[in-house]
């Protein structure tokens, strides 16, 4: 499994419960109808409530995404996508509705699980 974190910006003008709404209800959908190339797709939300305003400047970032693909050859052709293709168009004019344009930041990470002695790690 290949993994992308993106650390995205959200609009100031919205509110946070109008931005996971539209987030949730109108952009997850659309991303997973145009880039079905993406095996798994969660979202972390920033607690605005538990930072102050100097804090939440220095995170730079108000939701943290994790896209999972199977292959390298699936992040490619998402990557691809997001930037040559009529797909990434239409993401990048429906996430400007609630998002920061211009202010995503996308990076390949690799993830390492810890667990409690006896537990079974989550599977990827």
């Amino acid at each position: 499994m290949v993994k992308l974190i993106a650390l995205m910006r959200t609009r100031e003008d919205l509110s946070a419960s109008e931005i996971r709404r539209m987030y949730e209800e109108e952009h997850v959908p659309l991303v997973m109808r145009l880039m079905p190339m993406i095996s798994d797709y969660r979202r972390n939300y920033l607690h605005r409530s538990t930072v102050t305003e100097d804090e939440r400047a220095r995170a730079d970032f108000d939701i943290l995404t994790e896209l999972w693909f199977d292959t390298e050859a699936d992040l490619r052709s998402f990557v691809a996508g997001m930037r040559d293709r009529e797909e990434g168009r239409q993401l990048r004019a429906d996430s400007a509705r609630f998002l920061v344009a211009g202010t995503t930041r996308l990076f390949e990470v690799d993830e390492t699980v810890t667990v409690r002695a006896g537990e079974v790690p989550p599977r990827r």
